[in-house]
């Protein structure tokens, strides 16, 4: 397929710049013999792992790399949209050194609405206004007045260069229930949708849920668009291709409805074992990036006077038993023979494609 097109475009990766809250662990935790008596523990003592948040591990230069080398293995050009929590600053750093018109502004946007949380791809904002619509955006998340979503939609919409992408749209956010998000899904498609230029397959969540995303856009007569939606260092396991040779004319397409998305390999992989794989990403050490070698330089914790510190400050002794003993498990399980068993273990669970 990639022999018709000449460009490929990776959409929805995150950097340093994203903030991933941890307030999903107890849950996990709790299931765990022996760890779940250390999380009551923390919780007794007033921790609150609401407060905690990690930050990917790749800089905005390295998530660049990583992605044009794979769309250069296709024998395509290559076109990356970076779009960290609710913060620009990796597109406008990428923009002062590489070619702007193939690395975008953008962002992906926290949007509060009814009983549920969306998130929105925000690709190629104006460099020179990025941050008065990022302003604004951010002040809708932290007091969201669902009258004015509308309004900031239309106003994004009207941007001719920019487009508004509906991210993984059956992804449920922390705390959000499975009973509220449908019909908030739905009130939001019913108010907004006229601004939503195209829905997003995730190269990180199972077919099946990709496969009612492609419902929702048929029903909804939107084009369907790629989302890798990268944490760590596998690079995206889905792709635009298209001719375009900048991204504004890529805009113009998928906003005409034109789109055309390529799985990669590594998404037929079975999504637990790409799981273990990028949590060891995630704690593994970065030698090369000074001052957050560690994953506790990489992880953080809100005070009671809202400073967030990295937890190799709080934690001037070195990390807690239970918390070393896990990385030491994930070390075993990532780097060696017990990895490939566990491939071969999984391999034929892998996410199956039509």
């Amino acid at each position: 397929m990639a022999a018709r097109f000449q460009t490929g475009v990776c959409l929805h990766g995150h950097t340093l710049y994203s903030e991933e809250c941890l307030s999903f662990l107890p849950r996990y935790l709790r299931m765990a013999p022996g760890v779940s008596q250390a999380v009551r523990g923390y919780e007794r003592a007033g921790a609150d792992f609401a407060r905690a948040y990690w930050t990917p591990p790749l800089t905005p230069a390295s998530a660049l790399a990583l992605e044009r080398e794979q769309i250069d293995g296709l024998g395509l050009r290559a076109m990356v949209s970076i779009t960290d929590h609710d913060n620009l600053e990796a597109g406008l750093a990428l923009q002062v050194a590489t070619d702007p018109r193939r690395v975008p502004v953008s962002v992906e946007w926290t949007v509060p609405y009814q009983h549920s949380i969306f998130h929105l791809g925000i690709h190629n904002l104006p460099p020179r206004s990025s941050r008065m619509w990022m302003a604004g955006m951010a002040a809708y998340t932290q007091a969201p007045e669902e009258t004015r979503l509308p309004e900031l939609l239309c106003a994004l919409s009207a941007i001719p260069e920019t487009l508004i992408v509906l991210n993984h749209p059956f992804w449920l956010e922390e705390g959000v229930s499975e009973a509220g998000h449908p019909p908030a899904l739905q009130r939001l498609l019913r108010d907004c949708v006229g601004w939503i230029h195209a829905f997003e397959m995730n190269g990180t969540r199972p077919w099946r849920e990709n496969a009612d995303t492609e419902s929702l856009a048929r029903a909804h007569s939107r084009p369907l668009i790629s989302g890798g939606d990268r944490h760590a260092c596998e690079p995206a396991a889905c792709l635009n291709l298209t001719n375009a040779r900048t991204f504004a004319e890529f805009v113009a397409e998928v906003r005409q409805g034109e789109s055309t998305v390529v799985f990669q390999p590594q998404y037929r992989e079975n999504l637990t074992m790409r799981i273990l794989e990028t949590t060891w990403d995630i704690v593994r050490p970065y030698p090369e990036y000074p001052g957050r070698e560690r994953w506790t330089d990489r992880v953080f914790y809100r005070g009671e006077d809202g400073v967030a510190r990295p937890l190799a400050a709080i934690w001037e002794r070195g990390a807690p038993w239970m918390v070393r003993g896990a990385a030491s498990i994930l070390e075993l399980a990532a780097t060696t023979k017990l990895r490939q068993a566990v491939r071969l273990l999984l391999m034929r669970r892998g996410e199956i494609l039509p």
